[in-house]
């Protein structure tokens, strides 16, 4: 996957109703996900009086498996490099939010340039060694690099500094995506406090963090 490039564009936003947000952000928002699908594997009978074939031998699970392994898993990840991968994606979440429009024809900068270093950095991490964190954390990271895509694509190619309604619609859909991935990423934070007690020492959602 590629990751975007760092991208600063001034435009004007065309007027948007409650009417036509409504409309750009209805069941045909999202792209269609490709479904893969099954293939059937060819199987051999046995053969008359042959014998049963030998049963795998158990491996070792490459997983923590206990609740004390996991908490002590999760610490490492948190401590080594966790930590810091986490509150820099919530800085610069923040720092991308800051270039939202927030009525109409109003001029705009977008930079995600720093947003996308830190997704990427939050990809280095690998996974979260809990379950449900993980599941938050690379849901965050999935929506959040989601809507820098749809966003930039909604910025006009040909010199306009208007979008038109079709390009507004993308780019409200794609800031409704950058609020999933903000709303997984607070998910994420919380479920490492509650499960394992472990927050940053200055909260990086407060203002002036």
């Amino acid at each position: 996957m590629n990751r975007p490039g760092r991208a600063r564009v001034a435009l004007l936003l065309t007027v948007v109703t409650a009417a036509l947000l409504t409309a750009c952000t209805g069941t045909d928002a999202d792209p269609p996900r490709a479904h893969a699908t099954p293939t059937t594997q060819p199987t051999s009978s046995p053969t008359p009086n042959s014998p049963p074939p030998p049963s795998p031998s158990p491996t070792a699970s490459p997983t923590p498996s206990t609740a004390a392994e996991i908490a002590e898993a999760v610490d490492k990840w948190y401590t080594y490099g966790g930590e810091t991968a986490m509150v820099s994606l919530i800085k610069e979440a923040r720092n991308a939010e800051s270039g939202r429009p927030r009525e109409a024809l109003e001029l705009m900068v977008l930079d995600f340039g720093g947003l996308t270093d830190a997704l990427s950095t939050a990809r280095l991490m690998g996974p979260i060694p809990d379950p449900k964190t993980q599941s938050a954390w690379a849901a965050a990271i999935e929506h959040l690099d989601g809507a820098v895509r749809e966003i930039l694509a909604s910025v006009p190619k040909d010199g306009r500094t208007i979008q038109s309604l079709q390009e507004t619609g993308q780019m409200l859909r794609g800031w409704s995506t950058f609020d999933e991935g903000t709303k997984s990423l607070k998910s994420a934070q919380a479920l490492l406090n509650r499960r394992f007690g472990l927050k940053p020492s200055v909260d990086p959602w407060e203002e002036g963090a």
